[in-house]
């Protein structure tokens, strides 16, 4: 038998897409990159792959820390891998394929979204730890013996799940501990201080069944996460292999963007140690394989309700605590009460009508809220889907129980911990969650006739920014009317793009397909397969700009260029300055700054430069130089008090704060 000692990574970030579009907007705060998942993946996942550290005789040597440690990615960060870090998501399931032969996995699963489980209903932390174990399986083939908890949050119901579901451990962290006894001792009082890490326990469970569990070494990890440990990959695999000792396991555990993104070349000092700890010490860093050969002999009693970001319990969900994250003078916490209390409230009034209006279509409402955790994992179509569970449903019927099933999954996403985590609700964190309820509410809307929109803004009422001054109706429509979308602005878009390239325009935008003829275009919701016809027109005036025109079965409706979204506006952009088909931003930018040199810049140039920033995954130094240049231009042309602050971040992104700066307004917190 040998030792463990390694790390556990644990890989999560928000979902950051439109929830109605599903296409993820410009962050300027993580410019020169897209957005947060883009500047991470490249700083941290990327990287994270294969790390090329100095061997023998000076030459270099590939070290995989993945393959070499335990990991869990979280399911919504693997979809946005799937489309935008592809290189990435691949390297991960090479990494598990080649793990399969030899009987362990280096993977956890996680459940679904990165909610606290102890605090879902029963029902909702069942199902997201079945669509969890969904997107594993289809993932990587397997079914998956470890669940990673989002910020370890745990209670009995949660492990009584989780053993359910066939998970047979899981890691925590000391503080979780209550008490720990050997077979036939006495029960021992522990702490974090005073628990030994180094052993695997056993948690049995009231139906007598038994849950495998793995501390984390609290003080190494906390030196890794908060210290400089990751500056001496030797000296810290030499600390490691101290604290497992002969037999026994010392394990840290740390979010997987502390090496790479919190400290810069983390991912090297990792490399360093794990080849150390093979090549010098001889020990085994991955969790799976040394679980395998060491059954837990002693047993440990859980405090009843715990996570490892929390003092006290849960209640950093749900109460003011005092446990924060980014505060700031003048902030309180007493809104994360009535958040939890509205969103739960939203959560049993939209469960009851969908449940409902399910009951008409299919014969088994809880089974399918639950399978429908293969559609989202990409195991089957939203068709296929249905037909198996149900029979002679009419189209129309069809895209009803769509709708339904995914209100309930933007519903669950609404519990995303974030929202919680941070100082003040007018953050981006809680406005993401605010969005996720919202898409709940209209899809349900839409199956049912029934809005619960103006009673969901009432229950917000108690949850108010005191950063901002904001509370419920104005956090709602700071987080809602900004990103609301629909089939009629993807017709839009789809007719501004067809007008400028023609059959090089594309057919796809996150959730939606279209197809243009002539005037005409019908937009499919590929997630509930409903097909809406739209006809319009586009116009462009020498002063006013582009301007586009649909009729569809709610009317006719007018957008500006500057309407249509970043990702519409690059597109056609790019076809205006660089020709028809072209993709080229960059050069499409030097185009757009040589030609603001010459005649005042409008609105629609504004709109156009913004969205060729946002284009790029990463603008590069060029880039970002030919933006100066297109902004200084407008300036120098004047700008009135309404460009200058539209055009303030992308200004104050590329170094030009002095000319474009912050305005202190509420908007600046979104």
């Amino acid at each position: 038998m040998t030792p463990l000692a390694g790390f556990h990574f644990h890989f999560y970030q928000p979902p950051r897409e439109n929830p109605w579009l599903g296409v993820v907007h410009n962050e300027w705060s993580a410019f020169p990159y897209h957005d947060w998942n883009e500047r991470i993946a490249a700083e941290c996942y990327r990287a994270m792959v294969a790390v090329a550290i100095e061997g023998e005789g000076g030459s270099l040597e590939l070290v995989e820390p993945l393959t070499m440690s335990s990991f869990n990615v979280a399911p919504t960060l693997h979809h946005w891998m799937e489309v935008h870090a592809v290189d990435v998501e691949g390297s991960l399931r090479h990494e598990m394929a080649e793990r399969s032969h030899r009987g362990d996995s280096p993977v956890m699963a996680m459940p679904a979204v990165h909610a606290i489980l102890p605090l879902a209903r029963p029902e909702d932390r069942r199902r997201l730890i079945a669509w969890g174990i969904a997107d594993y399986r289809h993932r990587y083939g397997s079914d998956p013996e470890g669940m990673w908890l989002p910020e370890t949050a745990v209670d009995e119901a949660t492990l009584l799940d989780l053993v359910d579901a066939g998970i047979t451990y899981t890691v925590l962290m000391p503080s979780q501990a209550r008490r720990v006894r050997r077979a036939g001792e006495e029960w021992r009082e522990v702490d974090q201080s005073s628990l030994d890490t180094t052993r695997a326990y056993r948690v049995v469970l009231s139906s007598g069944r038994s849950l495998r569990v793995v501390f984390g070494d609290g003080e190494l990890s906390r030196l890794v996460a908060f210290g400089e440990l990751l500056s001496d990959g030797n000296g810290l695999a030499d600390r490691l292999a101290a604290r497992a000792g002969s037999d026994g396991a010392a394990l840290i555990v740390a979010d997987g963007e502390t090496y790479g993104h919190h400290h810069r070349f983390g991912d090297v000092g990792v490399a360093w140690a794990l080849r150390r700890l093979r090549e010098g010490h001889g020990i085994e860093t991955s969790l799976g394989e040394w679980l395998e050969s060491h059954d837990p002999v002693d047993e440990v009693e859980l405090q009843p309700v715990s996570a490892w970001s929390c003092a006290h319990g849960v209640e950093r969900w749900n109460s003011d605590c005092g446990c924060v994250t980014g505060e700031r003078p003048g902030y309180d916490l007493a809104w994360r009460r009535p958040l939890r209390h509205a969103l739960d409230s939203l959560r049993d009034e939209l469960v009851e009508r969908l449940t409902g209006a399910l009951e008409d279509l299919v014969e088994d409402v809880p089974g399918t809220l639950t399978e429908y955790g293969r559609v989202l994992a990409g195991a089957t179509t939203p068709v296929e889907f249905v037909r198996e569970r149900a029979e002679g449903l009419s189209e129309e019927q069809v895209v009803r129980v769509l709708e339904l099933v995914e209100g309930y999954r933007h519903l669950l996403y609404a519990f995303t911990s974030c929202a919680w985590f941070f100082a003040d609700p007018a953050d981006i964190e809680t406005s993401i969650v605010l969005r996720y309820a919202q898409v709940a509410i209209e899809m349900v809307a839409s199956a049912t006739g029934e809005d619960l929109t103006e009673w969901f803004i009432d229950q917000l009422s108690g949850v108010r920014s005191a950063l901002t001054g904001r509370a419920g109706r104005e956090l709602w429509r700071g987080a809602v009317e900004s990103e609301r979308a629909d089939a009629a602005l993807v017709a839009a878009g789809a007719l501004a793009e067809y007008h400028v390239h023609r059959e090089y325009a594309h057919r796809r935008r996150g959730h939606y397909s279209y197809r243009v003829n002539g005037r005409e275009v019908v937009v499919r919701d590929e997630r509930t397969t409903r097909s809406t016809t739209f006809v319009g027109d586009v116009t462009t005036h020498p002063s006013r700009g582009m301007s586009v025109r649909v009729v569809g079965p709610a009317g006719e409706e007018e957008f500006d260029l500057s309407h249509l979204g970043h990702d519409v506006v690059a597109r056609v952009g790019a076809g205006w300055l660089r020709g028809v088909g072209s993709h080229d931003y960059e050069g499409a930018t030097d185009a757009l700054a040589a030609e603001l040199l010459r005649r005042p810049g409008t609105r629609d140039d504004d709109a156009l430069l913004q969205a060729l920033a946002c284009a790029p995954r990463c603008v590069s130094p060029s880039g970002e130089t030919a933006l100066r240049r297109a902004l200084m231009a407008l300036v120098s042309h004047g700008l009135d008090d309404v460009r200058r602050e539209t055009l303030g971040p992308l200004g104050r992104a590329v170094g030009l704060a002095e000319m474009f700066p912050a305005t202190g307004t509420v908007d600046e917190f979104l």
